[in-house]
């Protein structure tokens, strides 16, 4: 059946993403960089845009009056992946405040969701997809059996939907915490405003309280809300500032896990 072709097309791509992201960002950090929104060796967008460009070319391909030239692929190819990703990028950020990737520090870049550079290298990447590992993944996938092919299928839509549960799980327990922090924060602010003389030492304790909270963060979401945490780029909230946030995902990236005996 076709979609288990497309689904396999999808994890060996995302894994093929997972490799690049990681191998690219530990290099570059030098320390090792588990890349991606999830757990697992997978980034979901690297799979996407690769099934959306192999599906373009097949469909073009079957049609001997309309042939995709390679400009052509590298147009669709740079212009999709910068929808994709910018589009992923905003959702993420409005879901879980938080975003994976910025290119603030790029030129002709768009809010830090896209770059003209990192774009270009997407159009290119198109390239490499479609005029050398699509025939190689496609001449693979071909001598897979179909009930080898569904049972990986299956087996990868479980990974996956068991390692996005997991993760954001996670993040929204992360959030939780932030923004109830948060709220009280702003609400013994509240009441400092409108009694300062009789609250100001109740006021002063509740905020120490929590500053203490976030300080502590590091310590009580876990092993594995850290692990998804250490993914996250920067963390963006309206009454939390960027550079106390910065602090706290700082000390998340640098705690090790605890060993258990």
């Amino acid at each position: 059946m076709w979609i288990n072709i497309y689904i396999c097309i999808f994890l060996i791509y995302s894994f093929i993403g997972w490799i690049y992201e990681s191998t690219y960002c530990t290099i570059k950090d030098r320390r090792w960089d588990n890349r991606g929104f999830l757990y697992g060796p997978v980034c979901p967008i690297y799979g996407v845009g690769a099934v959306i460009v192999i599906l373009l070319s097949h469909r073009f391909t079957d049609s001997a009056a309309l042939q995709l030239q390679a400009w052509q692929v590298f147009l669709i190819s740079m212009l999709g992946s910068a929808v994709l990703e910018y589009v992923t990028s905003w959702s993420l950020e409005k879901l879980f405040h938080a975003i994976w990737w910025d290119y603030s520090h790029l030129p002709f870049n768009l809010h830090g969701r896209i770059s003209l550079f990192t774009s270009i290298g997407f159009g290119i990447g198109g390239l490499l997809i479609v005029y050398v590992l699509a025939p190689v993944s496609d001449g693979l996938l071909d001598r897979i059996p179909e009930l080898a092919a569904q049972i990986a299928a299956f087996a990868g839509v479980v990974m996956i939907t068991v390692d996005a549960t997991l993760t954001v799980s996670a993040l929204t327990s992360f959030e939780r915490i932030i923004v109830n922090t948060s709220d009280s924060f702003d609400r013994h602010m509240e009441n400092l405003v409108e009694n300062v003389q009789e609250k100001v030492i109740g006021t002063k304790k509740k905020i120490g309280e929590a500053e203490q909270t976030l300080e502590r963060l590091p310590d009580t979401i876990g092993n594995t809300g850290r692990a998804a945490l250490r993914r996250v780029a920067e963390f963006r909230y309206n009454n939390i500032s960027r550079e106390k946030m910065s602090r706290i995902l700082e000390a998340i990236k640098e705690k090790r896990p605890r060993r258990h005996k």
